[in-house]
Parts: C-alpha cells; structure tokens; sequence
C-alpha cells in the first residue's frame, strides 16, 4: 500500500512561514459537542431549517459589519452531557480593554448537543439571550471562566490525516502535562498539523511537536524560539499579523497583555502598509510597517488532494513608532 504524503510534511519541508495565516475573528464561540457530531454539523445537506436560518443570519452579520467569527467545536470531557458554549470577545485598546486577546464568558445548559444552533445564535446573533441579571437567563447559566489558556488541538483526521497523525500526540500530551486542552474539529490549516487555537490570547500555532507544546503553553520559551510556529493573532487581519509578530518578540509574552487593532493600506504597486495601535502603560501606543511580498511556495492543502497551489509569503519592512513607547 503505498503511503500517503501528509501535507504538514510537504510545508515543514519546504519551510513555509505561518504567519498571516490565522482566520481574522471579532469573535468565537466554543460548542461542546462530541466528536459524532462534527460531521452533523459539517453536513450542510442535513441541516433543519433552524440550522439554515441561523447560517444565514450569520452571514448577513459578517456582509454588514466585515468582521468574521471564529466557530470551533471541541469535544466535552463528559461524552453526552448537555450544551455547553463559551464565547470570546475581543479586547478593546482604546476603550480600557481588560487585557489582551479576548474576553471569556462561559455558559451551561440542559440543552441537548443537536440544539447547537441555539448555541451559535445566542452567543453570535443575540447575546441577550445568553444575559440575565442573576447569571441565568432562560436556558442558559453564566459561569465563572477559569484562569489560564485553552488549547484547541485539531484532531480531526477524517478531514485530514495530518491532523489525525500530528494532533492527538499533542492534545495528549498537553493533558497529561496539565494544560486545558481539547480534542477540537477542523478549523482550517491541514498542512500547518499540529495546528492549534490558543485562548483567550487568540493565538494560532503551526506545526506543534507535544514537547513544543507545552513549553508554549507554559511559555517556557521565547516568542523568538517559537516565531516560526505562530500562525497569528486572530483578532487581526492577516497581514497585520506580521507586526504583531514582530512585536510580540520584541517586547516578549506581556506583548500579549495589551489589547491590538490594525488597519492594513494597500498600494497600487500590491505593497500593503499596516498601522497598529496597542494599549500600553502610558496609553495607546501605534506602530506602522510595510508588507512585502516574498517569493511563493507551491503546496497542497490538504493531503487527500493531488494538486498543489501557489502559498503567497510575506516579509516585514522596517518598523516605526509613531507614538512614545514609555522606557521601551
């Protein structure tokens, strides 16, 4: 039988920098559901009306406002027990954001898992549903959202066997290490396996061994150690997740305690130029740098798939502070 090329293999071979290949999420929601239901949900055809609404709506809300959501489902440490969600916010820098990343809430039900619609448009569409005064709101209850990050390791090799074969070492690991971990269906990126969503820091990482891992998640190494592993900050636009990057291994993991937003200019030449604002010690600190292109690879994207695609990549330019940075 002959073997079958993993795509992760093909773009760790080639040395394909991740960066500016994490989704741009305003928000995420977490649904807990067991590994039986992924394929429910991924299976279009067999939505119930219900399903079709909420999608639709969904999509309405992305056209109207231009900010995608991040939807992952992660399986329960308890197979069968009822619906449970938690939602991530993005932090604000300009409006006394707590922190960096995003903002958690978690939420319990006596739901069944087949009503995760009602999940997705509680907390996606209509969050007043999920807001009582008292902490329960109709068939919800708000409860206290644990310190700490929550690694979202993608497992789902019927999608791709490179997530099968890479990621559950590593969500294994991770647990056996103490780190919230979750076994966690297809978010995208096949070919960076083991890929994982880090929160509440929105962090996305490529090509993770279970020893990488979990010095990540205890930041037992340097941002520098592990920049070629960071696929971005999911709270911005791809191409302003460069100099995030950049900065973050400037200024080292408390980078990831300030709040970002960036904007990213296009020129007529196809050179983009981002703008970005963090909250700092002393207020809102703004950088500004170009992004270049770099020369392309050529790669498949999934490893059930023959046919490779051009993989664009990107270089940063010189970084400049347009604000003071305190003693930095």
């Amino acid at each position: 039988m002959t073997r079958l090329n993993l795509c992760a293999d093909e773009s760790r071979a080639a040395g394909e920098d991740p960066i500016g290949t994490a989704p741009h999420w305003a928000e995420v929601t977490v649904l807990e559901l067991d590994v039986p239901m992924w394929a429910r949900l991924r299976d279009v055809n067999a939505w119930t009306p219900e399903q079709q609404a909420v999608f639709a709506a969904l999509r309405e809300k992305v056209e109207a406002s231009g900010a995608g959501f991040g939807l992952l489902m992660s399986a329960p440490t308890r197979r069968g027990s009822p619906l449970r969600v938690r939602h991530y916010t993005l932090a604000d820098p300009l409006h006394g954001g707590p922190s960096g990343g995003y903002v958690r809430r978690d939420y319990a039900s006596e739901l069944s898992q087949s009503d995760w619609a009602r999940g997705l448009h509680d907390t996606l569409i209509d969050p007043s549903a999920l807001t009582g005064g008292d902490r329960t709101s109709g068939d919800w209850t708000e409860l206290p959202a644990p310190d700490g990050p929550d690694l979202h390791v993608c497992t789902h090799g019927t999608v791709d066997a490179a997530c099968g074969r890479y990621g559950v070492p590593v969500y294994q690991a991770l647990g056996g290490a103490g780190v919230r971990a979750w076994r966690t269906g297809h978010f995208g990126g096949h070919r960076f396996a083991a890929t994982a969503v880090e929160l509440p820091s929105g962090l996305l990482w490529a090509h993770l061994t279970p020893e990488l891992a979990v010095q990540v998640a205890r930041r037992e190494v340097t941002p520098a150690q592990v920049a070629g592993h960071l696929r971005g900050f999911a709270g911005l636009p791809p191409l302003a997740q460069l100099l995030d990057r950049h900065l973050l291994v400037q200024y080292g993991w408390d980078w990831l305690n300030r709040a970002r937003r960036a904007t990213v200019e296009t020129h007529p030449d196809g050179d983009h130029t981002v703008t970005l604002t963090a909250s700092g010690p002393h207020g809102p600190e703004t950088y500004r740098a170009p992004v270049l292109p770099a020369a392309s690879l050529h790669l498949r994207g999934s490893s059930h798939s023959g046919d490779a695609a051009p993989v664009r990549q990107f270089t940063l330019g010189p970084v400049t502070a347009l604000t003071p940075v305190g003693s930095a």
